[in-house]
């Protein structure tokens, strides 16, 4: 026991000066970015035909990846930013407000703050959709094509609600959330199946929001939360059985009529069912890039393959870069992860212009291997990792609307003042 008890200081203690030693490494080089942004605005100029960075896709990474480039790219060049979306989706905060009413519209952040600092003419943002890349340019659905010097495909992946909605505008988000809600709130049985992060959350949320109301967690691994390590399955699995989620393991569905009232496990067991949820099926979002490199995309998930300094795998195209949920790369698959990734990218996209050679993205375990991890309305767990050890750090939140603020302030806007909607 005491050997454990030892083993368990041990990893804390690495563990957290890992994260001192990365904050340190943030906080230096946020300031030296700052201070090479404040002389590039005094050193850009606009120019009547510069040439095109593209970056496809306004998340984490996009965004992110849009801002650097406009606040770095040399005279001759200007970032247009292309996104289907009117506004950022905060998909964290998604399980939560699928359960959780009167906070549906702090998920989408307004686009355009983000930008404030960067010199005129160095950056566009275009709501349209790209429908396919061609070798040096791409078509858009409003019928434009546009020429690219350099292309960023950060389109992120493909799923269903609640860990996406596919909605272009606020509205349309903001009613497919309300009617999830009302959905959740009128059943009597409601099954979730997925044990991953949005499955596990949305489960306890439901369940500590509705607490009369049967919920039960089906999921086809052995244990949920698969990607992270058995520490966090341990936890959450503990935390739901004892507010009252049924959780069956190792099982799918294999029939659902939303008539009959139940629910067919693979082992024949009928499970009360009037509303499911699927929290599965995650794929990426890269068929605008398939056609043209069918050969970097994973059979498995869809996945864009890439080099290790973020270019797409085919030299032909060492001008087109990859970043976020879309790649098939050896890293974790989050907001933080994305963001790394867009600093490698834009950083990459301007050695090119400048004829120096690439650096390679090395995924930072400690920063981006964890998940904070909601476990009901008012607990959560840490979960970090270095890669060789991992810890669960409990806390209590009183945020119902999660990070929601922070987000808005992360990008420039004032919570939840929304100019370009006149909204509060």
């Amino acid at each position: 026991m005491g050997t454990i008890y030892s083993n368990k200081w041990v990893d804390t203690a690495v563990i957290t000066f890992s994260i001192v030693k990365a904050v340190i490494s943030f906080i230096r080089d946020t300031a030296i970015q700052k201070f090479l942004f404040a002389i590039h605005r005094h050193r850009y100029v606009p120019v009547a035909s510069p040439k095109n960075v593209v970056v496809i896709g306004a998340s984490f990474a996009g965004y992110h990846a849009a801002k650097l480039l406009a606040n770095s790219l040399p005279t001759g060049y200007e970032v247009i930013l292309i996104e289907k979306s009117s506004h950022f989706h905060f998909t964290w905060v998604f399980p939560r407000f699928s359960v959780v009413g009167g906070h549906e519209h702090k998920a989408f952040v307004p686009y355009g703050p983000y930008f404030e600092g960067a010199p005129n003419g160095s950056w566009r943002m275009i709501q349209d959709t790209v429908l396919e890349i061609g070798p040096s340019n791409i078509s858009l659905k409003s019928g434009a094509m546009m020429d690219y010097e350099f292309l960023v495909l950060a389109t992120g992946s493909h799923a269903g609600p609640p860990s996406r909605f596919d909605a272009e505008e606020k509205s349309d988000g903001i009613k497919a959330l309300q009617t999830l809600q009302r959905d959740i709130q009128n059943a009597n049985d409601l099954v979730v199946v997925g044990g991953g992060a949005a499955g596990v959350e949305l489960a306890a949320d439901a369940k500590t929001h509705y607490t009369q109301k049967n919920v039960t967690l089906v999921h086809s691994r052995k244990t949920l939360l698969n990607k992270f390590g058995v520490k966090l399955h341990g936890a959450a699995l503990e935390a739901l059985e004892k507010m009252g989620v049924r959780v069956i393991l190792g099982e799918r569905i294999e029939k659902h009529n939303e008539n009959d009232g139940f629910v067919v496990l693979g082992s024949g067991t009928a499970i009360p069912c009037d509303f499911l949820v699927q929290c599965t099926g995650q794929r990426a979002a890269s068929d605008i890039i398939a056609k043209l490199f069918p050969h970097i995309i994973s059979p498995s998930g869809g996945y864009v393959k890439v080099k290790s300094t973020l270019q797409i795998a085919d030299d032909r195209f060492n001008n087109i870069y990859a970043a976020g949920d879309v790649i098939d790369y050896p890293c974790p698959k989050n907001g933080r992860s994305a963001t790394f990734q867009a600093e490698v990218v834009s950083n990459n996209i301007l050695r090119a212009i400048q004829g120096r050679p690439p650096v390679n993205y090395q995924p930072n375990m400690v920063i981006e291997g964890g998940i904070e991890l909601t476990l009901g309305l008012d607990e959560n767990i840490f979960y970090i990792t270095d890669g060789a050890r991992d810890i669960n750090l409990r806390t209590k939140s009183k945020d119902i609307a999660l990070k929601s603020k922070q987000c808005w302030r992360r990008f420039g806007t004032v919570p939840f003042l929304d100019r370009s909607r006149n909204e509060h």
